[in-house]
């Protein structure tokens, strides 16, 4: 009787991650992903962050950009055509060593005018907008500084309400949103880090949310030189706003949630006090503070369970 010959495996192909010649891309993973529509190529070494698209109607939008560096040709904003994927500007601010976006922030007035954007060096970029070719050129920078006085440690700056790390006996590491910190290391940054900006329906009036200082930030856009005016503590660790159709109420997410309470199991991120689970030490509150903007109070907090 005869046996038929075992079929031979066929080794699995070899990847090179990136861009494939049939149009998908190999992540640092091994997955294969095959996106949708045209893609865009912002360069090398860079974190795609946030997008906005220019209301002008003449095909342009912007891309926040993290973690880049102009000796490689880009900039902290691309501007690029939504039909053809072209990159048309890699756009820094003059005067601003940061080349790097923030996490998040990036909006377009609603005239279409100007467009602002975070920075993790401390300050709100606005730049014009050019209405035909939707190019950037510079307009203003608004310095949202970290709360509380600087002083020296070791050749770095610290912020005075960002001191030594309290924490319970064998609680995990907390975190600077970057690296972990044991209890009793002493915690600094340099940066509010603005996030999230929203802009007012009449265009008066930008809103960011500071990372650090645990705030949203209201900027004056009136004046010739736009200016921070005022902040108002939200809830832990803010990161997006949106503004009501009306223009009289904010919604600020606070990725950890509401302010820590006296007998709550207590992590800290960049300093402040935050909500934790005491087995994972993660935070595990998530809120929205409802911010009325006439009186520039928080008027409800509303729970969401893990942060929103």
């Amino acid at each position: 009787m005869g046996i038929p010959a075992l079929a031979q495996s066929v080794p699995y192909p070899t990847y090179t991650v990136g861009p494939q010649p049939d149009g998908s891309y190999v992540v640092s993973d091994g997955t294969i992903i095959t996106p949708a529509g045209t893609q865009v190529d912002l360069g090398i070494r860079v974190r795609a962050k946030a997008v906005a698209v220019n209301p002008k109607g003449n095909h342009t939008a912007a891309v926040l950009t993290l973690g880049t560096n102009p000796k490689n040709g880009n900039g902290a904003v691309e501007i690029f055509d939504t039909k053809t994927g072209t990159v048309l500007q890699s756009y820094n601010p003059a005067g601003n060593s940061d080349s790097s976006g923030s996490e998040v922030g990036l909006t377009y007035t609603h005239d279409g005018k100007y467009l602002l954007f975070s920075q993790d060096s401390s300050f709100v970029a606005i730049a014009k907008v050019n209405p035909t070719t939707g190019l950037l050129s510079d307009y203003a920078r608004v310095s949202v500084p970290i709360d509380g006085t600087p002083y020296t440690i070791a050749g770095q700056y610290f912020d005075t309400t960002v001191d030594t790390v309290k924490c319970f006996h064998n609680s995990p590491p907390g975190t600077d949103g970057s690296y972990a910190h044991s209890c009793g290391h002493t915690l600094g940054t340099n940066s509010a880090y603005p996030l999230g900006i929203a802009v007012a329906p009449n265009g008066k009036t930008a809103y960011v949310a500071l990372d650090v200082n645990d705030t949203l930030a209201k900027i004056d856009l009136t004046g010739s030189t736009p200016t921070k005016v005022a902040e108002v503590r939200v809830g832990n660790v803010p990161d997006s706003v949106v503004i009501s159709a009306d223009g009289r109420t904010a919604y600020v997410s606070n990725k950890a949630g509401r302010i820590a309470k006296k007998d709550d199991f207590q992590e800290y991120s960049a300093g402040t006090p935050v909500v934790a689970d005491s087995f994972t030490g993660s935070a595990s509150s998530g809120t929205v503070s409802v911010v009325d903007l006439a009186s520039f109070k928080v008027v409800k907090t509303i729970e969401t369970g893990l942060h929103p």
